[in-house]
C-alpha cells in the first residue's frame, strides 16, 4: 500500500513556524514524522525557511523564555555591570553578549556608563597600563616564561609517554617532533619518512623522541614513501646506534592474542590495543551485520512469480520466487527475454 501524504493546514503551519517561531525539529516531534516533511511542506506553501543563524537565535531566545536585545543588556551595563556578569545574568556565554552589541554598533570603550564603571574599579586601558608600569611588564614576561616552560616539560611528556598508549597519539607524537626538525614547509612532491618505520617503533616500544631524532629521518618523494608503506629500511640496533642511546626492550610489551571470529570462527591474532576487535575482517564483520539485519527482519508472504504459490520470506529478502526450481525457470525466462 502507498503511504499517504501527511496533511497539515497551511493556518497551523504558520502559527507554529512564523507567529511562535518553533522550530522544524520540534514540529516534526509534534506531528511524529520526519523534519524533511516539515520542510516540504514549509515549501508547498511558499513559507520561507530561517536561516541557520536565525534558528539558533530563536531556540536561544525559546530557552530563555525572554528576548534578549540589545536595550536589556544596555540597561544592566548601565545599572554597574560587566560583560561578564551580564551573560551570567542571562544564562549564555559572553560572546552572545558581545555579537549582540557589536551587530547594533556599539562599542564598549565609547560607553561613559562603561568607562566610569572602569575607573571606579581602578581599571586602566591596556596601553596607557603597561606602558607606565615596569614593573608590571616584568612580572608578565617572567609569568609567560613560566607558563612556556611548563608547557614545554609537559609536551615533552606526552612525546616520551606516546609509545605507551595508542598508536595514533604515538603517530601523531612521531610527526610533530619530525617538523621540529624539517619545518611544516617541505619542497614540493617530498615527504619525511622515519627510515625505522612509525608502525615498528610502536610495537617495539620505541620512545619517539628516539624514532624522531634527525638520524632517522630523511626527506622522500611520495611514490617511494607510498611503496614503503610501513616497513623500515634500518634495523632497531642500527637505529639506537645512530641515536646514540642504549636500546631498552622493557619499555613495552605487547600481547599477542588470539581469538575467533564471530562471523566465520577462525582464530585470528590482535593485540591489547584492540582488545575489543570481534572480526577477522571488514567483510567478516559487514556479513555479521547483514545476517543480523536479515534475522531481525519481519516474516512476509509473497507470491512466486512462476507457480503463483505464497511462501513466506524476509521483508529484507528481494526474493521473487519460491525454491530452486521455480529460481531457475524465472532466470531461463529472464534471459530468453534479454537475448530476444
Amino acid at each position: 500500500m502507498a503511504n499517504t501524504k501527511l496533511h497539515i493546514p497551511e493556518e497551523e503551519l504558520i502559527e507554529l513556524y512564523v507567529n511562535q517561531k518553533l522550530s522544524i525539529n520540534t514540529i516534526s516531534k509534534m506531528y511524529n514524522c520526519a523534519t524533511n516533511t516539515i520542510k516540504n511542506r514549509l515549501r508547498e506553501y511558499n513559507i520561507p525557511i530561517r536561516s541557520k543563524g536565525e534558528s539558533l537565535k530563536n531556540n536561544f531566545e525559546n530557552r530563555l523564555e525572554v528576548s534578549l536585545t540589545v536595550e536589556k543588556i544596555m540597561e544592566k551595563i548601565n545599572e554597574g555591570m560587566f560583560i561578564y556578569e551580564v551573560a551570567n545574568f542571562f544564562g549564555v556565554n559572553r560572546k552572545s553578549i558581545t555579537k549582540r552589541l557589536k551587530e547594533s554598533g556599539i562599542e564598549l570603550s565609547q560607553l561613559e556608563s562603561h568607562q566610569k564603571l572602569m575607573t571606579e574599579n581602578n581599571i586602566k586601558q591596556g596601553k596607557e597600563r603597561w606602558a607606565n608600569d615596569p614593573a608590571l611588564q616584568k612580572e608578565h614576561r617572567e609569568r609567560l616564561k613560566e607558563i612556556n616552560k611548563k608547557r614545554s616539560e609537559k609536551a615533552n611528556l606526552r612525546y616520551e609517554m606516546a609509545h605507551l598508549k595508542s598508536y595514533n597519539e604515538y603517530k601523531k607524537a612521531c610527526e610533530r617532533l619530525a617538523n621540529r626538525f624539517y619545518g611544516t614547509e617541505r619542497p614540493e612532491g617530498m615527504q619525511v619518512d622515519h627510515q625505522y618505520s612509525i608502525h615498528d617503533g610502536y610495537l617495539n616500544g620505541v620512545p619517539a623522541p628516539i624514532l624522531s631524532h634527525p638520524f632517522n629521518l630523511r626527506l622522500v618523494t611520495a611514490e617511494e614513501n607510498n611503496s614503503k608503506g610501513t616497513d623500515s629500511v634500518i634495523t632497531l640496533k642500527e637505529l639506537y646506534k645512530g641515536v646514540g642511546e642504549l636500546p631498552d626492550i622493557t619499555v613495552k610489551e605487547i600481547a599477542r592474542l588470539t581469538k575467533p571470529c564471530e562471523n566465520c570462527g577462525m582464530e585470528f591474532l590482535y593485540t591489547n590495543q584492540h582488545k575489543h576487535t570481534k572480526f577477522c575482517s571488514k567483510h567478516c564483520g559487514a556479513t555479521y551485520r547483514y545476517k543480523e539485519k536479515v534475522a531481525n527482519s519481519k516474516t512476509v508472504n509473497r507470491i512466486c512469480l512462476v507457480c503463483g504459490k505464497s511462501f513466506p520470506v524476509k521483508e529484507i529478502l528481494k526474493v521473487a520466487t519460491c525454491g530452486h526450481e521455480c529460481a531457475a525457470k524465472h532466470n531461463f525466462r529472464a534471459r530468453k527475454e534479454t537475448k530476444s
